[in-house]
């Protein structure tokens, strides 16, 4: 993901004070990056960070297999062509630009090993003035898989078998709700959420448990920009293709998918 926010530096600090991403300086570019679990050795570069007036996103970034045929692709999509690696197309209902890039121009060095990192970047939530239409963008263009959705305002994607690495809702064009870190599992959240509180960073929301994904998760923002992070766990995998989505009517969001353990979050996740 790549971001704007209005001091890149303040926040790099919350990603690697709090959340001890390797935050570095990469081919001038300001790089969060974790260990990637997909590929052992190889780390993620999972959050890009940029200069901007407010947060806001800059772009989306999917990692495509080696042997991708770039042009093919290119008019498939009438995508345009950036650079020998990657193509880029806009969905402008979301006002929002994915670049599709070779995976071999995205891999970074890997960090040095930690128990405490977030493994990897499993999902982004975005905002859109229209999710339905987004939604098909996502799933008619790039081809991701629905599986699960509320209504016509909340919608969850997936590129392979993980329950969603895409998620949308109402908002403003532009913007995230949360990027999802993923970490090692129930016996994770304390080592991590203590090493949080030493640092001075408490979480917005959770621990809890998400129905859509089954998801474990905790919330926490970033002072600086407001950038709120999931650590989420243990999120369901979808493994039968066929599967059908998983629908639920809009009053359910409240009542029965939020959090299945109990308390609703505070105003301020809900905005």
């Amino acid at each position: 993901m790549v971001l704007t926010v209005p001091d890149p530096e303040a926040t790099a600090e919350f990603l690697s004070e709090g959340l001890l991403l390797d935050v570095r300086e990469t081919d001038g570019r300001l790089l969060a990056v974790c260990d990637g679990e997909y590929e052992s050795g190889r780390g993620q570069g999972a959050i890009e960070l940029r200069h901007g007036a407010e947060s806001s996103v800059h772009r989306l970034v999917f990692a495509l297999p080696d042997g991708a045929d770039l042009a093919e692709l290119q008019t498939l999509l009438d995508a345009e062509r950036v650079s020998d690696t990657a193509v880029e197309v806009t969905d402008p209902t979301a006002d929002l630009t994915v670049t599709l890039e070779l995976a071999s121009a995205l891999r970074v060095a890997a960090p040095s090993a930690s128990v405490l990192r977030p493994r990897r970047m499993g999902h982004v939530n975005l905002k859109t003035p229209d999710p339905a239409a987004t939604a098909s963008f996502f799933t008619d263009v790039l081809g991701l898989r629905l599986s699960e959705y509320i209504g016509d305002a909340l919608f969850w994607m997936r590129t392979d078998t993980e329950h969603h690495n895409v998620a949308l809702r109402p908002g403003a064009p532009g913007t995230v709700h949360h990027l999802g870190l993923d970490i090692g599992g129930w016996h994770a959240y304390q080592p991590i959420l203590d090493h949080l509180d030493s640092r001075g960073f408490k979480i917005e929301y959770g621990p809890g448990r998400h129905r859509p994904g089954r998801s474990l998760f905790v919330y926490v923002r970033d002072p600086s920009s407001g950038l709120r992070i999931e650590l989420f766990a243990d999120m369901v995998h979808i493994t039968d293709s066929s599967a059908p989505p998983i629908a639920w009517e809009p009053g359910d969001r409240m009542t029965k998918t939020l959090n299945t353990w109990g308390p609703l979050p505070p105003d301020s996740f809900l905005a």
